[in-house]
């Protein structure tokens, strides 16, 4: 049995409230439940702490919490990491119920709805076939994808065919695997901003702090854009649904000037170069999420 002073674990002498050798802390867990509940709302008052701590320069100052965290300043803040994997598992999960009782309450309820549905897609399909994305052969119908094989292209439409009348297990799809998919971009957004930056003597891990921060950022405004559009949508109030549209606005606004502040402020560069490098970033990014968006789409088809 170790004694009052020392480790519990490997009975080394204590200096503190934690072992030096095995860094356990010196507290046991057998109480009554009374302590149990004390010490269970102080972690949680401190962990929300945290977190407003970090939303607040999140929303509002680019680039602060990855040059804080980078400088050493951590236990204030929620980990990058983790700040955008709650991030993404609650974002994605709004967008996929948002998204998955859309389709159900706007489904046609009636046979007039559904012909003029019919009408509508019969006059998208018939300028698809004169601009030659869209091809009838025989008694198949393929919507030609120039990366499918002929194969992929009839599983596909097959596919298409069945999730006309069950459009939500294609929209489920899409949305449990678009966390993985951007979880994929993170490490190429970092290895871009290696190489736009490589003169900056930089470690590619400073790199994935700004991406893992700058991503987290651009959920959040998304998911704030999503909510302020339901509720212009569904508001009765011309008042509410204006604030709503403007601050719609304000964020679609914010979006990019932040991260163009954020590349501004983190690596300290002037503003043409900035500009100049910013420009890239986007480019480059924008093409990679568009080729990702295409994919997603198709796997959501065919794995649905």
């Amino acid at each position: 049995m170790p004694e009052q002073g020392c480790c519990d674990n490997c009975a080394q002498p204590l200096q503190g409230a934690f072992c030096h050798h095995c860094g356990q802390e010196k507290k046991s867990y057998i109480r009554n439940l009374s302590g149990v509940l004390t010490e269970f709302f102080g972690e949680f008052s401190n962990w929300d702490s945290r977190l407003w701590r970090t939303l607040l320069p999140l929303w509002f100052w680019p680039g602060y919490l990855s040059k804080r965290y980078l400088n050493g300043h951590r236990v204030p803040y929620v980990p990058p990491l983790r700040l955008y994997l709650f991030t993404s598992v609650l974002t994605f999960l709004l967008f996929s119920s948002l998204f998955s009782n859309s389709v159900v309450v706007n489904q046609p309820q009636d046979a007039q709805s559904v012909a003029q549905q019919q009408q509508v897609m019969a006059d998208v399909k018939q300028q698809l076939v004169e601009q030659g994305v869209w091809q009838e052969d025989h008694d198949l119908e393929l919507f030609r994808l120039p990366f499918l094989t002929l194969a992929q292209q009839q599983a596909y439409n097959e596919k298409m065919q069945q999730l006309a009348n069950q459009p939500k297990l294609a929209i489920n799809k899409f949305f449990s695997l678009a966390p993985q998919m951007m979880l994929l971009f993170l490490p190429l957004f970092a290895l871009m901003l290696k190489l736009l930056y490589w003169r900056s003597g930089r470690f590619y891990m400073e790199h994935l702090i700004v991406a893992l921060h700058s991503h987290s950022f651009i959920l959040h405004m998304l998911a704030a854009i999503v909510l302020l559009q339901l509720a212009a949508d569904y508001s009765s109030w011309a008042v509410l649904t204006t604030i709503c549209n403007k601050l719609i606005w304000l964020l679609l606004c914010w979006i990019p000037l932040y991260l163009f502040l954020f590349q501004k402020i983190y690596y300290q560069q002037g503003w043409a170069k900035t500009l100049l490098k910013y420009v890239l970033t986007i480019t480059i990014y924008n093409s990679m999420a568009l080729l990702g968006f295409i994919s997603l789409l198709v796997l959501s088809v065919l794995w649905a």
